[in-house]
């Protein structure tokens, strides 16, 4: 397996970020995102849980009707994060 760089990775990161912003109303699934990305779901979760560690993103344990997700994730950007994005894109 190829190692990636630190900044190939930070890039990546930047990457999700982008495609969860572009409908930051809409939580994606990680197979969509790995989709959008070209690169494995497991790989891309893991991205993710560094992303959510971080407190970039977080993760949609329901669906719009209350019942939790069992074998899948959705994902978001949370809504302080948006704020401070939006405060410093009206700069």
């Amino acid at each position: 397996m190829v190692r990636l760089s630190q900044k190939t990775i930070q890039l990546l990161k930047d990457d999700i970020v982008s495609i969860l912003y572009e409908n930051p109303l809409a939580a994606r699934f990680t197979n969509e995102i790995a989709l959008e990305l070209r690169r494995d779901n497991e790989f891309t979760k893991k991205i993710l849980l560094e992303l959510k560690k971080d407190g970039f993103v977080e993760e949609v344990k329901k669906n719009t009707r209350g019942y939790q997700y069992l074998a899948r994730i959705k994902w978001r950007i949370p809504p302080k994060v948006l704020k401070a994005y939006e405060s410093n894109k009206s700069r």
